[in-house]
């Protein structure tokens, strides 16, 4: 627990007043009429249910009421009827003591790990499972000088409480029910059977409890509580839970008191019996250090790490109850990270569940705050990057600090050992989530003392997109938000959840090894303290067995990818082979692989030369239940394959190993075909980096994205700076003045831009932003080749690609529009670029890209969608036409990704464009001064520059040394020619952002436009002075993006030579592009497809007055369905801003001077309903009636036809097929 300026004691008082106590004396006068022992059972079994988790307070107080009074005064041996024993608990649930609960704050049950898994009770404690478990791993699992007799005599007390938790877990079936909880006040009654049966479940046979206690026949008079205790205790403490259990002499029975009880019951046993050993405070100190690792290893999961205090000039404090330690947040800010723990003083049967018996650690914190107030004032660092956490860590009794007084302008953050866990479990992948949250809670406003568990408010902020903002009308900084308790328990449960830490059988013969799950569809687990061994490990859990993948010792990095490669590819299929491996029969239980790696691992990435079976290339190695996999370069190399073959190879080398292993051979020959029969479902990808650069792998990078988190934050500022202006109030801003707002916001995030940049230090800030430009390509590019073999695999994951995806353009957008900014305006100032706020630079970055984009929305009249200043001071918009259009931009992009990531899976159809080289020279020439080939030996040369440097991502190089590199690598190149490339494809420094070269449009500059002649993606090489510099990945794909362009007609330019080559290209392209969809819908077999009609049955298709309509591109026949379709085949890019969508609209659905597509086609479909009888005729059609439809096969997918809801049919290269096309009515 954790106090704040409240006398718990008082407070418990209010709720358990003398009213309350002579209510409970009236209930236990009617109780001594019939068989305590019996009701206490009955009491106590009512603990079994986890609707009754929190209801333990007025159970609990009911039976110290009853152990007040001398065991002679229950002389009674008759049974309490069921309606009776209702009516009383009816009576408990009406007494002032019902106030005090309070919802549920941890989970129901949790698993103990000791030799084997065990089931415990929580109740209502904070962390008595999580406690027990880190006792037990500093008593039997790590080393110690602990006495041999201690260990024993605390291991069977301890074995005893987990085998009675376990068997009541197992009796009410508590892992194969679900876990409903109960946050009303009341106790929660079943049937009376039920009643009866939970209650035999919680009385145990005296005998059985003294064999487990064997040797130790001493523990069991101090485990039994005994009547006549002549106090109740305190809602908190009450005496017999450090006894919870009861003797029933006449039946030699003993009753347990409340299961939730017995992991803290063990702690006190502990700690007692550490008393008589005189160890107490040595297994407390060795207990609280463990604690302490522990939270340290939470930490560095959450990417905070121990900076040495010395740097910074402070001296650290560490003693029994009080340690401090100092971590870094981002790369330049620090956290203080205050570990509280209780050092057992005074700590008695009394004392065990009261508060500490004194102020110490507050004492001690208030003058380590003035300290650091001090130390901080000293220091030039900014006092808004220091943050702190106080860690609350008890032994069962309450500890907190009285006040809490704020180190800088963030809020103090608390948390226990197991909170801090969770949060590193759920959050792992969540970089820098704690500062993060710390300075989104620190907005909050709040008065109210925090009483209960910070994950209540960290299961909000993590439920909410991480954000606290509520609702349009709930302002967090100006609004008093009370938190209460009832989400912490959600949290947790994910957290357990996801972590699904547990034993089993080790690889390593004698020896079980604790696991967490790393893929719970397929029941895989990896070691949890693999880092300590060096090794991988995966083990695969099935029914009958489990299988263990582990690796040699990895010593370099080389090893970590050809690890991972292999061991993932196998988990994986024999994962998915669950089936096969079930239905074995087997001799044992578990079954070990090992990857032995042997040669040279670089040449482990050569290509295969020739197509080997993988059974001759890796060998087996062992017997019975241990065996080597030793693989070689060649046997590597041959995974390479373009479908699942290699792999299925590799399954059965296995699979063939396990069969040896049975009692009956088992025949997989079908199941394993089914199991590989998709050819996508592949796990092994390989590329020649050479020839297609991007996909060279990044092993260590920094994930960076845009962050959502700072986005909120930075909406907040925006929507208070608006109101400041005084232009617009609360309420709905007129049509009028949308643009104007949105303009406003984009001037106001533009000048946050520059103020940002222009302190930061210029060094090394162009590295910083390419790294993250190659890694974001790098990320892009694998997704793009990757996602339909990934989507096999794993197709519960398609939402969580998607998102990842879609992160990841929206990052790179942000870095290019930054890069843009920082070459064009290098800063000069003195700040080293942190990552807090180069993550906060990124996001404003993007908020002027989604802004200028939404301006662009409203100025082409694309949406209609009004704008509010809202409650909550910040500008809203309702979310409808948002979410239309972006839902049909997420299929495009889906269908995209899949249908591109696809193609070794399916026939081909390319476009065989002619060849241009010799033109493409002359235009080239004409228009930029050099040729194509030219512009692409500098690139290549570039290129083959870096490679000979393979260990850098980015390059930096001299100017004129760059230049001599490139005359030696291309003699055809001179100085003149490589010096015109390398400037038209550099961004430089220029005085004004906004003004660029007078041959270039004022749009160009704008990063939410595409197609800019002006921009990154045409301008990867930075030249900052004499240096130039660049990554290959960038300039490789800005070669491809300049060649699309080119055959995709999109390049702009105002030379005449080269304007006419891109019009040959394009109408030559529409030309086979046409002659594609022929040929992709002849080979569907199903339709008769008659391409280019001019005339059917003789008759032109023409108007009444004789012009001509046009051709039809495609007549396609579905005899089987007696329908035709009239299709239009347009090669059409994909609309990705407002300017091009309203373009797109224009062109295809107003008409003007001209009509526009969707007209003329339309007079075309009609002219076919009108001449039916002449298409019967021309192509011998049935003498039925017809149906004649019209549509539009495209090359992407048109946009337009959603956002300006147009009610046409329109289908794209991507999602053509029979289904389809049949789908129109």
């Amino acid at each position: 627990m954790d106090f704040f300026d409240t006398n718990m004691k008082e407070l418990e008082m209010l709720f358990e007043d003398d009213d309350t106590i002579s209510e409970m004396e009236s209930i236990v006068a009617e109780i001594k009429k019939y068989d305590v022992y019996d009701i206490l059972a009955r009491i106590s079994g009512l603990n079994l249910m986890p609707q009754n988790q929190n209801k333990s307070i007025l159970l609990d107080g009911l039976i110290a009421v009853i152990l007040r009074d001398k065991e002679e005064e229950y002389s009674s041996n008759y049974k309490m009827s069921s309606g009776k024993f209702r009516r009383l608990i009816e009576q408990l649930n009406n007494t002032n003591l019902a106030m005090s609960i309070d919802p549920n704050e941890n989970t129901f049950v949790q698993n103990i790990m000791l030799m084997d898994n065990h089931t415990v009770f929580n109740g209502i404690d904070n962390t008595p499972a999580y406690n027990l478990q880190m006792l037990i791993d500093i008593l039997f699992y790590y080393q110690n000088n602990f006495p041999e007799e201690y260990l024993q005599k605390v291991g069977k007390v301890i074995m005893m409480v987990l085998e009675m938790s376990d068997e009541l877990a197992y009796r009410i079936n508590v892992r194969g029910t679900e876990i409903v909880s109960d946050e009303g006040k009341r106790v929660i009654l079943p049937d009376s059977s039920r009643i009866k049966e939970f209650a035999s479940y919680v009385v145990f046979d005296e005998q059985r409890v003294q064999r487990s206690l064997k040797d130790y026949n001493d523990l069991l008079d101090d485990i039994i509580m005994p009547f006549g205790t002549g106090v109740i205790g305190s809602m908190s403490n009450r005496p017999f839970y450090c006894k919870p259990f009861i003797r029933n002499a006449k039946e030699k029975t003993i009753v347990l008191l409340n299961v939730s009880l017995l992991p803290v019951f063990v702690f006190f046993q502990s700690l007692r019996i550490a008393e008589e050993f005189e160890i107490k405070d040595k297994v407390v100190r060795r207990y609280n250090d463990y604690i302490w690792r522990d939270c340290n290893k939470s930490l560095k999961v959450l990417g905070h790490h121990k900076i040495r205090e010395n740097l910074i000039g402070v001296e650290l404090l560490n003693n029994d109850y009080y340690k401090e330690r100092i971590v870094t947040v981002y790369n330049n800010e620090l956290m203080l990270v205050v570990f509280v723990c209780d050092d057992a003083y005074n700590y008695t049967k009394d004392t065990m569940h009261d508060e500490y018996p004194d102020e110490r650690h507050s004492l001690i914190f208030e003058e380590r705050v003035k300290y650091y107030c001090e130390k901080m004032q000293e220091a030039t660092s900014d006092i808004d990057d220091f943050y702190c956490m106080v860690i609350l860590s008890g032994i069962g009794r309450g500890i907190g600090l009285k006040a809490i007084n704020k180190l800088s302008l963030f809020e103090v953050i608390k948390l226990n050992p197991f909170e801090l866990h969770c949060i590193s479990v759920n959050e792992r992948k969540e970089e820098n989530f704690l500062p993060r949250y710390i300075r989104a809670k620190s907005k909050l406003k709040t008065n109210m003392p925090n009483l209960f568990s910070e994950l209540n408010a960290v299961s909000i902020y993590t439920s909410n997109e991480h954000s606290f903002y509520l609702s349009d009308d709930f302002n967090p900084s100006e609004t008093i938000l009370y938190i209460a308790p009832g989400d912490s328990v959600d949290y947790i449960n994910q957290a357990i959840e996801k972590e699904n830490a547990i034993l089993v059988e080790s690889y390593e013969d004698g020896w079980k090894t604790r696991v967490e799950s790393c893929d719970k569809i397929r029941n895989m687990y990896t070691e949890s303290e693999w880092g300590e061994t060096k090794k991988s490990s995966i083990c695969i859990c099935f029914s009958n067995c489990n299988i263990w993948i582990t690796s040699d010792e990895i010593v370099e990095e080389l090893d970590i990818n050809l690890y991972f490669s292999i061991m993932d590819t196998l988990s994986y299929w024999l994962a998915e082979c669950k089936v096969i491996i079930e239905n074995m029969e087997m001799y044992d239980t578990l079954y070990h692989f090992n990857v032995v790696l042997d040669g040279d691992k670089k040449t482990y990435y050569y290509a295969p030369t020739e197509d080997i079976a993988l059974f001759d290339l890796v060998s087996i190695e062992g017997c019975g239940r241990h065996y080597n996999l030793i693989w070689s370069p060649k046997a590597f190399g041959q995974m390479s394959c373009k479908t699942n073959a290699k792999e299925k190879e590799l399954c059965q080398i296995v699979l063939d190993v396990l069969k040896k292993n049975t009692f009956t051979p088992y025949d997989y020959t079908e199941d394993i075909k089914k199991i590989f029969d998709n050819p996508m479902k592949k796990k092994f990808f390989s590329s020649d980096i050479e020839v297609i650069p991007y996909l060279k792998p990044i092993v260590f990078g920094n994930n960076r994205i845009v962050h959502g988190e700072d986005e909120d934050y930075l909406l907040d500022i925006i929507g208070k700076t608006v109101l400041e202006t005084g232009k617009w109030g609360y309420g709905i801003i007129p049509d009028s003045d949308r643009t104007k707002i949105a303009n406003d916001v984009v001037g106001m995030l533009f000048g946050m831009l520059q103020n940002e940049i222009q302190q930061l230090s210029p060094n090394n800030l162009v590295e910083i932003i390419y790294f993250d430009l190659e890694e974001t390509l790098y990320r892009v590019m694998i997704v793009e080749k990757r996602y339909a073999c990934d989507l096999a695999c794993y197709p519960e994951k398609e939402e969580q690609y998607m998102k990842d995806y879609n992160d990841l353009n929206r990052t790179s957008l942000a870095l290019k529009f930054m890069m843009e900014y920082v070459a064009a305006k290098p800063p000069k100032g003195k700040k080293v670029l942190g990552i807090g706020k180069y993550e906060y630079i990124l996001a404003i970055c993007s908020l002027i890209i989604d802004w200028a984009y939404k301006n662009d929305l409203f100025y082409y009249n694309i949406f209609n969608t009004p704008i509010e200043i809202l409650k909550s001071d910040r500008i809203g918009m309702k979310r409808n036409e948002f979410e239309n259009m972006y839902q049909y931009g997420d299929m495009y992009r889906r269908e995209q990704l899949y249908y591109n990531s696809s193609g070794d899976f399916r026939k081909k159809y390319t476009i065989y464009q002619e060849d241009y080289s010799t033109a493409l020279d002359e235009a080239f020439l004409s228009d930029y001064g050099y040729t194509f080939g030219q512009f692409c030996n500098v690139i290549m040369g570039m290129i083959n520059y870096s490679n000979e440097r393979e260990h850098d991502e980015v390059f930096v190089e001299n100017t004129d040394s760059l230049i001599e590199y490139l005359l030696n690598f291309n003699i055809d190149l001179t100085s003149e020619v490589v010096t015109q490339v390398i400037g038209n494809i550099s961004l430089t420094e220029r005085k004004d952002f906004l003004k660029l070269p007078s041959k270039f449009r004022k749009e160009d500059v704008y990063p939410w436009r595409f197609n800019r002649a002006y921009s990154f993606n045409r301008r990867p090489v930075i030249i900052r002075g004499d240096d130039v510099i660049w990554g290959n990945r960038q300039l490789y794909h800005m070669l491809l993006y300049v060649t699309n362009l080119i055959y995709d007609g999109r390049l702009s330019t105002k030379d005449n030579k080269m304007a006419t080559l891109i019009g040959r290209i394009s109408d030559n392209r529409g030309r086979l592009f046409n002659q594609l969809i022929v040929d992709m819908l002849s080979d569907m077999g199903v339709f008769r497809v008659e391409p280019n009609v001019k005339k059917i049955n003789k008759k032109l298709i023409a108007d009444e007055n004789g012009n001509t309509l046009g051709d039809i591109d495609v007549l396609i026949i579905d005899g089987e369905m007696h329908h035709v379709y009239v299709a239009e085949v347009k090669d059409f890019n994909f609309s990705r801003n407002p300017y091009e969508i309203q373009a797109e609209y224009l062109r295809m659905f107003v008409d003007g001077e001209k009509k526009c597509y969707a007209t003329k086609h339309n007079r075309r479909v009609n002219w076919v309903r009108e001449h039916i009888e002449d298409l019967k005729m021309q192509y011998g059609l049935d003498n039925v009636a017809w149906k004649i439809s019209g549509l539009f096969i495209v090359s992407e997918p048109l946009i337009s036809t959603q956002v300006y809801r147009q009610d046409i049919e329109v289908i794209s290269k991507a999602e053509l097929s029979v289904e389809r096309i049949r789908s129109i009515r």
